[in-house]
């Protein structure tokens, strides 16, 4: 079984959910897109109406062409068309990660050998869901959304038994998830509480700036909602990342770790020793002074280049004599002054 790590960069997972709409042709070009837009991982939701639902239980009100019985049972993958997705994944180099909902699906899960499992918002409290999770061994991420700590450190405590439960991902459960929702400060609870489990966001913003600011803040995972149009069928589609969006986002993400990768020295100025010659100022006459003249501040100005004495330098010339005529715009040097 794949070893993943979330600690060496920012792992970034191309949420596909269910927006390939039931359609294998749609799910391939959706990890081909993904791929292309340069994630980590794609992840996927495993519904098995039976396993899951009653008949008679309420759909949310975006369904309203047909029951979430029915549409989970009109999307359903076969096994055969499970492994087709996943060793299409492998081929082309990223993790498969899938969000099971039923203890079966775990189980077949596993038995298709994904790489991760990746518990929703709504399962953090279904002990036979998180069970059947710890007894699988597959690695995990626990989402947040819906729970508050006592129903997280409950889930941990089941799923990190084996060291199995590798991230835990803040999640705001609104869709799409308005900005002053979105609940950054709890990266921080989370970090402080689950010491040896890494952190990350779940983005529900239609937009890419909560991810960018979780990553500043630490997150080392980042789950985003993708499809191939907005205009797709589906509850997601409308608040997912296009391929471009998501590209964006990559090499966004990639550019943050840039910046909080590299350590700057403040007091080390030689790269900058040209640029200072170009921008920087030295001190200048501003008026011709006579040889033997004291110069006085009146008599000095500040002009570029900055080839000669820095203006904060002036100590080094200040109330001293010309040891030679200067003219109007001319450096004043050091060995200018006796």
């Amino acid at each position: 079984m794949k070893n993943i790590s979330f600690s060496s960069s920012v792992y970034i997972v191309a949420e596909i959910g269910m927006n390939h709409d039931g359609s294998l042709g749609n799910a391939l070009r959706l990890i081909e897109s993904a791929v292309e837009s340069g994630v980590d991982a794609v992840k996927f939701q495993m519904h098995i109406s039976e396993a899951e639902t009653t008949l008679n239980a309420p759909s949310p009100p975006y369904f309203t062409e047909e029951t979430r019985y029915e549409y989970f049972n009109r999307t359903a993958f076969t096994d055969k068309q499970w492994s087709i997705l996943i060793n299409r994944s492998h081929e082309l180099k990223i993790d498969f990660i899938m969000s099971p909902f039923s203890e079966e699906a775990v189980q077949r899960s596993k038995k298709l050998n994904v790489d991760c499992l990746k518990i929703a918002s709504g399962e953090v409290n279904n002990v036979f869901l998180l069970n059947a999770v710890h007894a699988s061994g597959v690695p995990s991420i626990l989402s947040s959304g819906m729970s508050p700590f006592s129903e997280l450190d409950d889930a941990v405590n089941i799923l990190a038994k084996q060291g199995c439960l590798k991230a835990i991902l803040q999640c705001s459960s609104k869709y799409p998830c308005p900005p002053e929702e979105v609940g950054l400060n709890v990266l921080g609870d989370l970090k402080n509480r689950y010491t040896d489990i890494s952190i990350g966001l779940s983005d529900h913003t239609i937009r890419n700036y909560a991810s960018y600011a979780a990553v500043t803040l630490g997150a080392t995972v980042i789950e985003k909602h993708f499809t191939l149009t907005k205009k797709a069928y589906g509850p997601d589609a409308q608040f997912s990342l296009e391929p471009r969006e998501m590209a964006g986002l990559v090499d966004g993400i990639r550019s943050i770790e840039k910046m909080r990768g590299l350590k700057i020295d403040k007091d080390n100025i030689m790269k900058y020793a040209e640029m200072r010659k170009v921008f920087c100022k030295s001190i200048v006459a501003k008026e011709k002074i006579k040889k033997g003249e004291k110069i006085l501040y009146s008599m000095l100005t500040s002009k570029k280049p900055g080839y000669g004495l820095l203006p904060n330098e002036l100590s080094i010339i200040l109330n001293r004599s010309a040891k030679r005529e200067i003219y109007k715009d001319e450096m004043v040097l050091q060995d200018d002054v006796e």
